[in-house]
């Protein structure tokens, strides 16, 4: 029976090599955070707004705005939201977001009964996709809310 017993050179060689494989270790795991790991965003999501589906459409108070389309992303959607804002003061007068949806093509529909409006007012409708590496894409199209 051989028993190895290291000589100095020996123990100092091992110890040399367990420093650089410690070292090599904790570099390799401090280069893959989270963070650091996040592609480009090559495909980013392509909104179609179905509804409304004109520039200028007039939504009358105590009737319903539709808003529908589909978002495609690749890199799959967290959460989908529509916003409609008056485009003369910037007020939110709705908003809504679909959350955890972790899909690559989300059918989208939010209904809005039209309140609060007692002139003429010009308004954006903006559809807000977010995919799973915090990518945001927008899309808008104007309205006429009127009373």
């Amino acid at each position: 029976m051989y028993i190895f017993v290291p000589s100095q050179t020996d123990k100092m060689k091992i110890s040399l090599s367990l420093a650089a494989f410690v070292t090599v270790f904790f570099i390799s795991l401090s280069c893959n955070k989270k963070g650091s790991t996040t592609p480009p965003d090559a495909n980013p999501s392509n909104i179609q707004i179905d509804l409304p589906n004109n520039t200028g459409v007039v939504y009358t108070t105590g009737f319903p705005l539709i808003v529908s389309g589909i978002i495609i992303d690749d890199d799959i959607l967290t959460t989908a939201k529509v916003e409609i804002r008056n485009k003369t003061t910037g007020v939110i007068l709705y908003q809504q977001t679909a959350s955890g949806v972790n899909v690559a093509l989300y059918r989208f529909q939010w209904s809005w009964t039209v309140t609060g409006i007692t002139v003429t007012t010009p308004a954006t409708v903006k559809i807000t996709a977010t995919d799973r590496y915090g990518y945001k894409v927008s899309k808008e199209i104007d309205i006429i809310l009127d009373n």
